[in-house]
C-alpha cells in the first residue's frame, strides 16, 4: 500500500495552533516556531523587525484590545513551495469585532494573510507575515473573483 506524503500538513499544523494560542490568548505559543529575524507587517501596516519585536507588539496589543476576540481559520488559499525549503502560505481569518486605541470599533472582519516559511516539519520556522484587512465593498467589485 502506497502512502501520500502530504508536503503542506505542517503549515496547516501550525495555522491550527497558532489559531488556538490566539483563541487561548497565549502570545508567547503563537511564535514558537518563529525565526528570530522573523518579519512582520500589520494590518495598518506597522513593520516589526525580529521575533522579539512582533511578541511585544502583540503582547501590547492583546494586553490592550485582542484579548478575549475570537480569530478563525476561514481558509487555506494556497500553499506554494517556491524551494524544497521555503513555502508560501495564503490564508484568510474571521477576526471578532475589537476596538482600537482611537475608540473606534472594528467590526467582524476578514484578513488575507500571507506568510513565508522555511524548513519543514520540526524545522519549519515563521519567517514573514504580511497581514491585509479585506475591504468587503472593494472585494464586491473584484474583476477576477469566480475565475478559475
Amino acid at each position: 500500500m502506497m502512502t501520500h506524503y502530504d508536503a503542506a500538513a505542517d503549515i496547516r499544523e501550525w495555522l491550527e495552533r497558532h489559531c488556538r494560542a490566539w483563541n487561548d490568548d497565549d502570545v508567547a505559543a503563537m511564535f514558537e516556531v518563529a525565526a528570530p529575524d522573523l518579519h512582520w507587517v500589520n494590518v495598518v501596516g506597522m513593520h516589526w523587525q525580529g521575533r522579539d519585536q512582533a511578541l511585544a507588539a502583540h503582547r501590547a496589543f492583546f494586553a490592550r484590545m485582542f484579548a478575549g476576540v475570537p480569530l478563525g481559520l476561514v481558509a487555506i488559499e494556497s500553499i506554494t513551495a517556491i524551494t524544497a525549503e521555503v513555502r508560501i502560505a495564503v490564508v484568510r481569518w474571521q477576526l471578532g469585532s475589537y476596538v482600537v486605541p482611537s475608540g473606534e470599533t472594528i467590526e467582524d472582519e476578514e484578513n488575507r494573510m500571507t506568510l513565508v516559511f522555511s524548513g519543514a516539519d520540526e524545522r519549519l520556522q515563521l519567517r514573514h507575515v504580511a497581514n491585509v484587512r479585506i475591504d468587503a465593498m472593494a472585494a464586491r467589485h473584484d474583476p477576477v473573483a469566480g475565475i478559475g
